[in-house]
Formats: structure tokens, C-alpha cells, sequence
């Protein structure tokens, strides 16, 4: 016997609850899996939706939040944001394909993202000279949460949606101190010079947790769910930092952030996302009171049955699906994708279907109308799909 109808809010709260809803959840626009400008506007031009609206931030190439694609494609799950984010533009670089951050670090446009240029720490190894190169940014200053308590009311009062509130910045504490120092520094700071990693940090901590403080302060009242900032942690094959280091110099700073949200709000479900390989940190990262993991990237190296059926009454999993391979195929391939999934991760539930990382300009727009109809078709309990798709 199938489950009654939920509204979208009941139907993610069950799922988060390990508990089996009327259909799997979708969504779309969070943080890590959002939809790059080009494939939006077709998108929009092929449903008929009108003229685009306008840009939620600059300075990037996933710019649009729009509900009335939301709604088209039948998500379950709205989006709060910053006014700003840290690692956002804040004036102009040397030219239209560089910009300067909040930190002072300078970001170079390699279509279609930026990426940090040269680090502005590269050549420091002193913790003394950490605060002459980097302009930590103010919490005092009101352009962080512009807009925040006036959306998350909105959704909360007038929509039956679940309500996240996406990531205060687009880096976790790991990468900043990449970006602010070279990744293969920063790893060997972690090895060599500790005290200057923790002190890096430490401080770049501070300012994700004053961001976060600013969120929960502006709608955590409304949020159903917070997405921490993104770190990753593995490459395709494996961790590019063992679980050892992890537990020394991450872990620490995801408690701090953590414990800022719960102190706010301590039944809000929180989110990390983190790329790659990371089947080795995954009890690590349950053990922070975690609640639900994005992307859980289909790789070889990853097993998603094992893992669902390892860990899939402790955390819940957001993601999945393949934008490399399928989502660039045929409508045939979409479906199958999505028949996959749901066969290895939605039984019992504890699984949002979702895109693994943002779509992309090269997925045709007919693909991505044909993932949400497909989960749709194929998400509703009890499921019913073949192990053999």
C-alpha cells in the first residue's frame, strides 16, 4: 500500500527521518548542485517560463534562483542565501577576468568558474604574517544576510516547502586554506608546519562560524536545514589527506561550525558536502552529527549500495546522479540513472535525489526535465525498481 500524499516539507522530513515518504524527494539549487546560467536560460526559454529573473549574486555562472523552475520541475526543497559570500567578488581585479575576494585573494576566470590565482600566503611560513597578508572579513558589516529573514519568513508563512539555507560560503576551512595558500602547501603545512595550519585554520573558522551566527540569527528559526561550506576531502580514487589528519586539523573546525548552528536551533538537520572518494571519512563525518551528505558521487572507487547499506540509518544522502555521463546522453541513459539510484539509495529512505554536482552548460535542457519526471515515475513507495536497472 502506497503512503498518502505529503506536502513537500512532510515528504523531505520523513525521507531525513529514515523513514519511508510517499515519493523520493528532489531537488535543486543547493550550494553544491546548482544549474550553470547557459543551461538556465534554455531551460527557462523551452518551459515557457518568461524572462529570467534576476541574479541572486555576481560574479559567478550559477547566478539564478528561480522558483518558477522549481515548481515546473516538481522540487521539494527551497533556498535561502547571503547577500555576499566571503570568496566572492568584492572589487574588481586587474582586468574583467580577475576579481579580488574578502581575504584580498585574488581569482582568475577559467571558464566557466573562477579559481584562486596565485595564493595570496604562498611564500609565508610565519603565523605572525598570516594577519599582513589576509583582510579577514567584518561580521559587523550588514551586507552578509541582505535578504535572508525576509525569504525564509516568506517560504515559511506562504509555501509548504522544506527550507535550506545554502552554504554561508562557497569553501569550507580546508579549502580557504588552500585557496589562501596552494593546495599542495597547505597539505604539507598539515605535515610539516602544524602550527601554522591550525593557526590558518583557526582563524579562517572564525570567520565561517561569524557567518554562520549571522544566518541562524537572520532565519534559523524557519531553516529546516543548513548546508555547511564545502571542503573536499578525496579525489576520484581515494582521500588526498588520511583519516589521521582529518580527525587533527578538520574535524575540530566542523565541530565548531556545527556547534554554532545546534546552539541556535539543535533540531535543524545540517549538510555537508564534499567531493570525491570519501568512503574512508564517512564515520568521521557521522560522528560530527552530520545529518545528511552531498553528493555521494557515483565513482568507481565508490560503492553506493555498501555504503547505503552501511550507513543508511545513520545519515541521510543527497545527490547521486551522474552529471559526467548520463546526464550528457540520451533521455534512455537519464532514466536509467535514475532507476539506479533509487534502487541502491532510496529503500528505507534517507535519500534526496539530487544532481551530484551543478549542471552543466553541455546537459541538453530535455535531460533535465526528463530526471525530475523520471524520479517522479520511478521514486514512488514503495519502490518497486529492479536490481537489474
Amino acid at each position: 500500500m502506497s503512503p498518502a500524499k505529503m506536502t513537500p516539507r512532510q515528504r523531505v522530513i520523513t525521507a531525513l527521518s529514515h523513514e519511508e515518504p510517499d515519493t523520493v524527494p528532489t531537488a535543486l539549487g543547493g550550494g553544491p548542485y546548482g544549474i550553470v546560467d547557459e543551461l538556465y536560460f534554455r531551460l527557462i526559454k523551452i518551459l515557457d517560463l518568461g524572462k529570467p529573473v534576476p541574479p541572486f549574486r555576481e560574479g559567478h555562472n550559477i547566478s539564478y534562483m528561480d522558483d518558477r523552475l522549481l515548481d515546473r520541475l516538481g522540487t521539494d526543497i527551497r533556498y535561502c542565501w547571503s547577500g555576499k559570500l566571503p570568496n566572492s567578488p568584492s572589487v574588481s581585479g586587474a582586468n574583467e577576468e580577475t576579481f579580488v575576494d574578502y581575504y584580498g585573494q585574488v581569482w582568475k576566470r577559467a571558464f566557466p568558474y573562477y579559481y584562486a590565482d596565485e595564493a595570496l600566503l604562498k611564500d609565508i611560513g610565519n603565523v605572525d604574517k598570516i594577519d599582513q597578508r589576509v583582510s579577514w572579513p567584518d561580521m559587523a558589516d550588514s551586507c552578509w544576510m541582505t535578504g535572508v529573514a525576509d525569504r525564509a519568513r516568506t517560504l515559511n508563512e506562504q509555501t509548504d516547502y522544506f527550507i535550506v539555507m545554502r552554504m554561508v560560503a562557497s569553501h569550507g576551512p580546508f579549502q580557504t586554506g588552500c585557496d589562501l595558500r596552494g593546495t599542495e602547501t597547505f597539505l604539507m603545512d598539515m605535515a610539516t608546519n602544524p602550527i601554522f595550519a591550525e593557526t590558518l585554520l583557526d582563524k579562517v573558522t572564525g570567520v565561517l562560524e561569524g557567518l554562520i551566527k549571522l544566518a541562524m540569527q537572520a532565519g534559523g528559526k524557519y531553516f529546516d536545514m543548513i548546508e555547511l561550506p564545502g571542503d573536499d576531502y578525496a579525489g576520484n580514487n581515494n582521500l588526498i589527506m588520511s583519516p589521521a589528519m582529518f580527525r587533527k586539523f578538520i574535524k575540530p573546525c566542523i565541530k565548531r561550525m556545527v556547534k554554532a548552528i545546534r546552539e541556535h536551533n539543535p533540531n535543524i538537520k545540517i549538510m555537508l558536502h564534499s567531493d570525491g572518494a570519501i568512503t574512508k571519512l564517512l564515520e568521521e563525518i557521522i560522528d560530527l552529527e552530520i545529518d545528511v551528505i552531498h553528493p555521494l558521487e557515483p565513482l568507481p572507487a565508490t560503492d553506493l549500495s555498501a555504503i547505503k547499506e552501511r550507513f543508511g540509518q545513520r545519515v541521510a544522502f543527497l545527490g547521486g546522479i551522474d552529471i559526467s555521463h548520463s546526464m550528457t546522453g540520451n533521455r534512455d541513459e537519464v532514466k536509467a540513472e535514475v532507476r539506479r539510484r533509487i534502487t541502491q539509495l532510496a529503500q528505507g529512505g534517507g535519500y534526496i535525489l539530487a544532481p551530484s554536482n551543478h549542471l552543466q552548460a553541455d546537459i541538453p535542457e530535455e535531460n533535465v526535465i526528463t530526471l525530475y519526471q523520471s524520479a517522479h515515475e520511478y521514486g514512488r513507495y514503495p519502490i518497486r525498481v529492479s536490481n537489474n536497472d
